[in-house]
């Protein structure tokens, strides 16, 4: 899973897509560590962006988004299940921010809760259908083949025997989607 920030603060500039519960413990400080974080965390040294993030929300201990970033950074660095907590944390103050979900579908996609981190990257793209990173995310969670024989249940023998060697074959002559 690759770290895929997209330019949040653009796209919020323009509609207006997050607006802090109290803006008054919003300071400078804490949005110049925010944005030195994020720089951090694109260039993956995610012990930095978790050392300037640990800081900004001791001055706004509140922000949903710097909660977010944070536990997408605890995540990064191994504790997933602290992580997941923070994110749903996040999601709880503000559930109206789509790179928070976006967050939540990555730390969920790395704890191999696939299903979950797609209805998450799916939610994130309604609610905003410009927002590149939920785009990204569910692009490269790719698309789901059908199953070979459509009469029996996905996870039956059959099924699965066929559909790896239906993979193996198409990976192999690069067919693409066309069925055997």
């Amino acid at each position: 899973m690759g770290t895929k920030i997209s330019n949040r603060y653009k796209n919020m500039e323009t509609n207006d897509a997050y607006t802090p519960l109290n803006a008054s413990c919003e300071t400078f400080e804490s949005q110049d560590l925010f944005h030195r974080a994020e720089l951090c965390i694109r260039r993956r040294n995610y012990e930095k962006a978790e050392a300037l993030l640990s800081e900004a929300l001791k001055i706004s201990p509140e922000n949903p988004c710097y909660i977010s970033y944070y536990g997408l950074v605890i995540g990064m660095l191994g504790d997933l299940a602290e992580a997941e907590k923070l994110c749903r944390k996040a999601v709880q103050l503000y559930a109206f921010n789509p790179i928070i979900f976006v967050n939540l579908g990555r730390i969920l996609l790395e704890r191999g809760n696939r299903k979950e981190a797609r209805e998450m990257f799916s939610h994130a793209y309604g609610m905003d259908n410009r927002n590149a990173a939920a785009a990204l995310e569910l692009s490269g969670m790719g698309v789901r083949r059908p199953p070979v024989f459509s009469w029996l249940p996905r996870n039956s023998a059959p099924n699965v025997w066929f559909g790896k060697l239906r993979h193996r074959i198409l990976g192999y002559k690069k067919l693409g989607w066309k069925r055997l």
